[in-house]
């Protein structure tokens, strides 16, 4: 298995109680990622670390932003949509009360351990912002070569020769006696 060197890693052993704030900022290629596709992920990756350190424990929280290039899965237009994502992880070691009660992913510390490595995770957060959905904010303009009815009395505009067939065919199947009318 390919073994990468870490990308956004906090080094923890001398970090002091209380809040500490980290910005990266990363090309998507740096990921060396499949599943992070350069079409998709053109531009840099903002990523801000907030760790809240205590005395045996502490919490981390990741805010991810980019700005993505979409596909419409209406009409296939560009689209380009600003993501962000936020997780947060909380690190604890072994003998730590606090982890028992916690909702949010724990994770142990061991005696020996540096540094934290969060690459992984501004991965998955990165990959999680984006929506399941991508349509046109208005609405898609409409697109020549599909069939529109106009008004009650003209017929439909079939541009292509598969709209022709499949117009031929519903009228063959009666399936669409009346076209729909307008409200």
């Amino acid at each position: 298995m390919f073994k990468r060197n870490p990308l956004i890693k906090i080094k923890i052993l001398h970090l002091s109680q209380g809040q500490h704030r980290y910005e990266f900022t990363h090309a998507v290629t740096d990921f060396q990622d499949v599943a992070l596709s350069t079409t998709v992920f053109s531009n840099p990756v903002k990523t801000t670390v907030t760790v809240d350190k205590g005395t045996s424990d502490m919490s981390v929280t990741l805010c991810v932003s980019t700005v993505a290039t979409l596909e419409c899965d209406r009409c296939l237009a560009p689209l380009h949509r600003h993501i962000s994502g936020e997780y947060r992880i909380f690190y604890a070691s072994s003998r730590s009360v606090r982890a028992c009660n916690l909702q949010d992913e724990v994770r142990m510390l061991g005696k020996n351990d540096f540094e934290i490595d969060l690459t992984d995770d501004v991965r998955d957060t990165l990959l999680l912002a984006l929506p399941m959905k991508n349509v046109c904010e208005p609405a898609c303009p409409p697109k020549a070569g599909l069939i529109s009815f106009a008004d009650e009395n003209s017929s439909p505009l079939l541009e292509t020769e598969w709209q022709r067939a499949l117009h031929q065919i519903s009228q063959k199947l009666n399936l669409y006696p009346n076209r729909p009318k307008t409200r």
